[in-house]
């Protein structure tokens, strides 16, 4: 029997809430419109050769391409059955601050639509930290809406996470038990230092608010021993390794050994599966199909997809 499948880094979102999170990426890291195009082109059924063309005249003129005034609005019932057709028992929706045409923001549309189906579809609100005080209030409200978590992207806000400016954020989600996924690792965002977000980051958060949950997207590839040992000397980290395909992971020079080597050591409970949604836009039992193939031994394996989600998110069996 294939083991169920929880997605930790999900993207929900209606025509504006794409075009409000793309618009973000081509604001402070258009570079991922370019990098990306194939996988957008193909997540969103475009025209690869007409989005290059369109590209060529500004990333807005490309965004028309992806989502044509036409596309179908979200349903959310179609969802949760491609979602069981793929083997997802639950998903952490990740969202952000930014604005939707109606004023509200892309959090309060993430939480309205998916309210109804809150034991498969957890919430985790999306802030920005170019302002402390403004991302604390979006914090306690999206929470008091029913949020379960936070998530950060510093390179899309262009600041560090362990500014001292930020500590109340943090200590409120340590306070109140809230995960907070953290984009960690590589990016595109040539205007933006390399290091916004990496495995130090985590080392310094986890040391300065004890017992925070910290969740390292991407698990902070390609320093992935680095993220690994800064797990194994705090409890509360967890590595997820959306955006990179599981099938190429033994690959050499893939620079995930050290987390297929740990697998059944420091990476056992702290591994978390995640898609990215758009980036690898393949159907999730697909990816979840590839890490089964690397024959890592089905607890480990039922462990990664699933198991280790269950325990962080407090879900039953």
């Amino acid at each position: 029997m294939r083991p169920p499948v929880i997605d930790v880094c999900s993207l929900i979102h209606d025509t504006a809430g794409w075009r409000a999170y793309l618009n973000r990426l081509g604001e402070n890291a258009p570079e991922y419109l370019d990098v990306f195009s194939a996988a957008l082109c193909r997540y969103f059924d475009a025209s690869r050769p007409v989005y290059r063309a369109a590209l060529r005249d500004g990333w807005r003129a490309a965004l028309d391409v992806l989502l044509p005034p036409a596309r179908p609005p979200f349903d959310l019932r179609a969802h949760l059955a491609e979602q069981d057709r793929q083997g997802v028992v639950a998903e952490i929706a990740m969202g952000s601050q930014e604005r939707l045409p109606d004023g509200r923001t892309v959090n309060d549309w993430l939480l309205s639509t998916t309210a109804s189906a809150r034991s498969r579809i957890h919430v985790w609100a999306g802030i920005s930290l170019r302002d402390p005080v403004a991302a604390l209030r979006e914090a306690e409200r999206t929470v008091e809406a029913g949020a379960e978590g936070l998530c950060v992207i510093p390179f899309l806000d262009g600041t560090d996470p362990t500014d001292p400016a930020f500590t109340p954020v943090f200590d409120a989600a340590r306070l109140q038990r809230l995960p907070v996924w953290l984009h960690t690792g590589h990016h595109f965002a040539a205007r933006r230092a390399t290091g916004l977000g990496s495995w130090r980051t985590l080392e310094t958060l986890a040391a300065r608010h004890p017992g925070l949950i910290l969740v390292a997207g991407h698990a902070g590839w390609p320093e992935v021993t680095e993220t690994l040992l800064t797990a194994a000397r705090h409890p509360h980290v967890y590595l997820e390794f959306s955006s990179h395909r599981p099938r190429r992971m033994a690959d050499p020079g893939s620079g995930w050994s050290p987390l297929l080597h740990h697998a059944r050591t420091l990476a056992r409970e702290r591994t978390l599966f995640g898609t990215s949604t758009w980036v690898n836009p393949v159907p999730v039992r697909r990816l979840a199909d590839e890490l089964t193939a690397l024959d890592l031994g089905d607890d480990i394996t039922g462990a990664w997809l699933s198991a280790n989600a269950r325990r962080l998110l407090g879900l039953r069996a």
